[in-house]
This record gives structure tokens, sequence and C-alpha cells, in this order.
């Protein structure tokens, strides 16, 4: 008998509390509003996105700083966009 793991309720999901520099939240929340997504949503797909797209180091292991480098630039590109 084969059985499956179930899903996970959004309310039981890993949480991580982030400190964010000043003025962080309010452009988060600017773009999540003008994306039609939730603060958490915009900052999910952000993070999908820039592990994606520039987070591997040459270990295959999640090169931080790349990852915060691809954060700032895509928010950035957001936030000049209308």
């Amino acid at each position: 008998m084969q059985t499956t793991k179930p899903e996970r309720a959004p309310q039981l999901a890993d949480k991580y509390v982030l400190r964010m520099p000043d003025g962080m939240r309010d452009k988060i929340t600017e773009l999540a509003k003008a994306n039609g997504r939730s603060m958490n949503a915009e900052i999910v797909l952000i993070l999908q996105q820039a592990i994606d797209g520039h987070a591997a180091n040459s270990s295959g292991n999640i090169d931080v700083d790349a990852l915060a480098e691809a954060l700032a630039e895509r928010l950035a590109t957001k936030l000049k966009t209308p």
C-alpha cells in the first residue's frame, strides 16, 4: 500500500522572521499591491526567482551574497517600473 505525504496547510508552512532595512517593507508592500499579490507571495516569488537565476555557487550551495544582490536588483527594477 502506497501512502502519499499530505500537503501542508499554509498556516503550518515553514516560517522565518526576517529583519528588513528601513523602507524595504514599504517597497515590498507597494510591489505586492501593484502585482496583485500578498506581501508574503511577493517575497517568496522574488526569493525563488533569485535562487533560480543567480544564487548557486560552484559547489551547488546557495551563495547568500548573490541572493541578496539579486533580490536588491529585482526590487530596484520593480520599483522603477510603473
